[in-house]
């Protein structure tokens, strides 16, 4: 298999769906402990599902929420996850490759290429021509070697935004009024 394909597939492994409430999108695995990385526009309530990309169902307790970050941590109890590898969101370049993987639309694990477009420059987030679609929200923004850099937010003027992994990293480990579960 081509090492692009081995990038993918490795990237789909670690890219749940998350169905919550009134709709759902996607999550990454993060860590070896069962925590989801996704939306917190993604996760409504205090509870969700997670698909994984083998189609296994596990139920999933939020139990971190950020709506002015628009970040939220589910937990699992299913440690067959694999959790994604993660990069350096502050080493971004503009023209940088990267790959978009979700679950737009209910399509299981697909994937879009782009370039970075900027970082930082609105808001601390990623901007990236990416094609992102209703439930790509919570999902992978990788770069060319399969490190995740962000998590994908939404669309503004045609360019895809996202949060930057260190920021998301920032988000998990800090213990603050304004990230905490619903």
């Amino acid at each position: 298999m081509p090492v692009c394909e081995q990038v993918i597939e490795r990237l789909r492994r670690s890219t749940v769906q998350v169905l919550s409430g009134r709709g759902g999108g996607s999550g990454v695995a993060w860590s070896v402990t069962g925590s989801i990385v996704t939306n917190a526009h993604v996760a409504h309530g205090k509870y969700a599902e997670v698909i994984d990309a083998l189609g296994r169902r596990s139920p999933a307790r939020i139990i971190k929420r950020d709506r002015e970050r628009d970040l939220a941590v589910l937990e699992v109890s299913s440690a067959d996850l694999e959790p994604a590898g993660i990069g350096d969101s502050e080493s971004l370049r503009s023209g940088q490759i990267v790959l978009a993987i979700g679950h737009p639309f209910g399509i299981t694990g697909s994937v879009t290429l782009g370039t970075i477009h900027a970082a930082g420059k609105r808001g601390n987030w990623i901007e990236a021509d990416v094609r992102l679609a209703p439930g790509n929200s919570g999902g992978i923004l990788a770069d060319a070697a399969g490190r995740v850099i962000g998590i994908n937010t939404m669309i503004f003027h045609g360019i895809g935004l996202a949060v930057p992994s260190n920021e998301v990293n920032r988000f998990i480990h800090a213990d603050s009024t304004r990230a905490r579960a619903a």
